[in-house]
């Protein structure tokens, strides 16, 4: 569940800041290895994925970190998976087909 957090960077500037971050590296790497975008975008996941489990890692144990999030692997992947396809699906469109009529013209 996304939040806003409590101090810091407002939350639209955070998320503006790592897009271009992501946007730039991927740029960099396509152009470089000519890789085909969906094989950047795995890389992509990949360093997401690892910077989760370092972030997690860090979590665990004895001394907790003072911020209080208490990573759950099942929950925080259905989490970052309901972003990426949020934001990965196309806008729902009109069918116009199926669309009632309103009135006349």
């Amino acid at each position: 569940m996304r939040r806003e957090p409590d101090a810091g960077m407002p939350f639209d500037a955070a998320r503006l800041e790592i897009r271009q971050a992501l946007m730039s590296a991927f740029c960099g790497v396509l152009h470089a290895t000519r890789l085909p975008p969906i094989a950047v975008l795995e890389l992509a996941a990949e360093a997401v994925g690892s910077i989760y489990r370092e972030v997690a890692d860090a979590h665990l144990g004895d001394r907790p970190c003072p911020c209080g999030w208490h990573p759950s692997l099942p929950a925080d992947l259905a989490t970052l998976q309901a972003a990426l396809t949020l934001i990965a699906a196309p806008p729902p469109g009109i069918d116009l087909a199926r669309a009632e009529v309103a009135g006349r013209a």
